[in-house]
């Protein structure tokens, strides 16, 4: 039965961390740390080549409050729970209500990889999704993103299936993974 769009918590709180709504003053601390793994960050997310100064930052936050208050996005930053320090980003995104279905994509500081926090992130989104009765939640990575895909695969998604050449990125076609989790 499909869930009615409604909004989840602007704070959520893990064991070692803390996924807060994007608020506009994260414009700086979000800027550095993307422009400091342009390269890195860049070779999968889109999104980096268009993101040049903190006012691209500013946009795309404000954007994303806009798109909570909607019910179509729900980006969070992720902070270390001891120091607060800023180190990465998690969201549901292409929501589908009509199915409770959705996306969830992220991305973490390489300062901070290996820790499992983007496992941990994922873990408590899903939770909260959940309780919402969402019914399928899809992670979907670049198919050279091993580091994206091992967190799908040990999150407990199944891979559905590459789409081939579905993207064109970089001057070139990409293929896309799709790894999808049920619940029942």
């Amino acid at each position: 039965m499909p869930t009615k769009p409604t909004t989840l918590p602007d704070l959520l709180v893990t064991r070692r961390l803390a996924l807060r709504r994007h608020t506009v003053d994260l414009a700086p601390a979000k800027f550095s740390l993307v422009d400091a793994e342009r390269a890195r960050l860049g070779t999968f997310l889109y999104w980096v080549q268009r993101t040049r100064t903190i006012e691209d930052e500013r946009l795309y936050l404000r954007n994303s409050r806009k798109d909570w208050d909607e019910a179509r996005t729900f980006d969070y930053g992720i902070f270390d729970g001891t120091t607060n320090e800023f180190v990465g980003c998690i969201g549901a995104h292409t929501i589908r209500w009509e199915h409770d279905c959705a996306e969830l994509g992220f991305w973490l500081s390489s300062r901070f990889e290996g820790r499992g926090i983007i496992g941990e992130a994922v873990r408590c989104l899903e939770e909260e999704l959940q309780s919402l009765r969402f019914h399928r939640l899809e992670i979907r990575c670049d198919s050279r993103n091993t580091r994206s895909a091992a967190v799908a695969k040990r999150s407990g998604y199944q891979l559905d299936g590459v789409l081939k050449n579905n993207v064109f990125e970089g001057g070139s076609y990409r293929d896309t993974m799709v790894w999808g989790k049920v619940f029942t």
